[in-house]
């Protein structure tokens, strides 16, 4: 059985989820932390929750106002002929169009046969499980053997459980009918009668205060029917199902780390279970190197009898999936939305190549594309310099910064994150107008992405040099100076072509050899590097303590792209 439509209401962070599923056994759920990622995974472990006692708190429901029930509803199709029998969901049988991706209550012959589970919570904390259609609302209850007959397993962080035989995990489907409650009986007795043939060593001191128990009861007038002495109550070391878990010789396997143990747990999840499985892995990245990581995936994908919903923050667990795997969710005010990656936009883009090349920006809530790579270190080293001046970073606002590889590649690259459902920046040069011009400019302003380009048509190197302080031109220089490769002397007398003295430091202030710093930066690559569009500003930083340059394009600019990081 596999999921095609998931809607919550009032469930922990989500307020409200209305999720059509495309016909798939891989979504990869991706985004900035706190967007419900993991609450989507528990809802649907919930609505298939294999044991009658789910213990719920007022903290399950949404902003804890118990008031308004929590309410999970997930459709199944790919059922099994028992479900569809009329004497037990048959009558409750719905239809989906996988073409048009919705959910008709009437079904028709071109649709697949689909049941609606709806789990609901009021505030006396008591799940009710049912499955219903809108011709039956109130529906009939689904019982615990048919929800564990779903086959729904999660592995989270905390997983030595399922390494057990305990309801509901996937050892005890993949065991073949036996009484387990009688061996484990069985065992017991054993237990019980082993301690008795040793009984004059090992209970001797146990069997004496024994002996005086009795006595005092006779006194009493407390009935002794034959004699007391000590021995195992049955009752108490009555072993359950649970106590039976998987081992390696005699060392248990919840003791290995704890990737191998969730790396285990997918295979077993997978193995066996003829009528498939939904394994819900929950950061799927955990306690997993790289290469586990990659041969993971791989199992994943060969196995087409199960469903898999992941969670991941890792960009190598992107890296290793395709584009049509991933699944943005965007969370605002607890309206969640989950979109899919391939959109049409991203896909014209190379979209596998730039999941592979920029997975972090896929992983945030906001996105600045940078032009190329010196925007991206100098807007990092800006980043610390503003974190230094007591201001949150780009990191806890949600922004990544992604590298274009150039202007041409900029407008398509911010259409497509737009689309994605992230909020979108652009900084760019203003030199290359063939590849980006005005009206590209225009054009993604009037879609609500904010726009950065440096003035009087000039690159990020030649308006910078234009704007600093004289000083921090200097020291600009003197940094450009101490990288390997660099001939900072000759890039610039090439450019001003007056006499120039070859100590930096005397030299003086003039519009001219301000141009020709800027072009021989530029156009001999000083700073065309993260790390050293990074170490620029760190060289530069006394200059936003000046307040001529704090009016110049380079700081006006940077100030309302810091602005848009923390309001948008």
């Amino acid at each position: 059985m596999k999921i095609r439509k998931i809607k919550i209401n009032n469930f922990r962070g989500v307020k409200e989820l209305d999720w059509n599923l495309p016909k798939a056994d891989i979504f990869c759920l991706i985004g900035k932390g706190d967007s419900s990622k993991s609450t989507i995974l528990e809802a649907i472990r919930y609505a298939f929750h294999p044991q009658w006692n789910l213990t719920l708190s007022d903290s399950d429901f949404h902003q804890c106002k118990v008031a308004e029930s929590i309410v999970i509803e997930v459709t199944i199709g790919e059922l099994t002929e028992d479900f569809c029998s009329l004497d037990k969901y048959g009558r409750h049988l719905r239809g989906w169009d996988a073409a048009s991706l919705k959910l008709t209550d009437e079904p028709e012959d071109h649709h697949e046969s689909v049941l609606t589970v709806r789990l609901t919570v009021d505030k006396d904390l008591e799940p009710k499980w049912v499955v219903f259609c809108d011709r039956h609302p109130d529906g009939v209850p689904f019982k615990q053997g048919d929800r564990n007959r779903v086959s729904v397993g999660l592995i989270g962080a905390y997983s030595e459980k399922q390494l057990s035989w305990a309801t509901g995990t996937a050892l005890a489907k993949l065991t073949e009918a036996q009484s387990l409650n009688e061996l484990l009986a069985n065992a017991s007795r054993t237990a019980r009668a082993s301690l008795d043939a040793d009984r004059p060593v090992s209970l001797k001191n146990f069997d004496a205060a024994a002996e005086k128990s009795q006595d005092i009861a006779k006194r009493l007038g407390v009935p002794v029917s034959d004699a007391y002495k000590a021995h195992l109550d049955l009752a108490s070391i009555n072993l359950k199902v649970g106590g039976l878990a998987l081992h390696d010789g005699d060392i248990p396997l919840r003791q290995l780390g704890l990737g191998s143990r969730r790396m285990l747990l997918c295979g077993i999840q997978k193995m066996g279970l003829e009528e498939g499985h939904i394994t819900l892995f929950d950061e799927m990245e955990f306690g997993l190197e790289p290469h586990r990581i990659t041969r993971l995936i791989k199992h994943v994908r060969e196995d087409k009898r199960g469903q898999y919903f992941l969670t991941t923050h890792s960009p190598t667990v992107l890296r290793e999936l395709t584009v049509n795997d991933l699944y943005i969710v965007h969370s605002k005010a607890g309206a969640v939305r989950v979109i899919p990656a391939y959109c049409e936009g991203l896909v014209a883009h190379e979209a596998q190549g730039r999941i592979r090349s920029s997975a972090e920006a896929f992983l945030s809530k906001k996105v600045v594309v940078c032009e190329g790579a010196t925007e991206v270190g100098f807007l990092r080293g800006y980043d610390d310099h503003q974190v230094g001046k007591g201001k949150d970073p780009f990191a806890y606002h949600g922004v990544s910064l992604l590298n274009a590889g150039g202007a041409s590649k900029i407008k398509a690259l911010a259409e497509a994150f737009k689309l994605l459902g992230y909020d979108v920046c652009v900084v760019a040069d203003g030199d290359a107008e063939k590849q980006f011009s005005p009206a590209h400019e225009t054009e993604l302003k009037g879609k609500g992405i904010s726009v950065h380009v440096w003035t009087d048509k000039l690159s990020l190197e030649r308006r910078a040099f234009q704007d600093l302080p004289w000083i921090s031109v200097i020291a600009s220089v003197k940094l450009a100076q101490i990288t390997p490769g660099l001939t900072v002397y000759e890039n610039v007398r090439s450019k001003y072509q007056k006499p120039l003295d070859e100590d930096v430091g005397k030299w003086g202030d003039s519009p001219d050899l301000r141009l020709a710093i800027g072009n021989a930066a530029m156009d001999s690559g000083w700073f065309k590097d993260i790390s050293r569009g990074d170490l620029w500003v760190q060289a530069i930083s006394a200059s936003f303590d000046d307040a001529g340059f704090l009016k110049k394009d380079i700081a006006t600019k940077l100030a309302l792209l810091w602005a848009w990081a923390e309001h948008v």
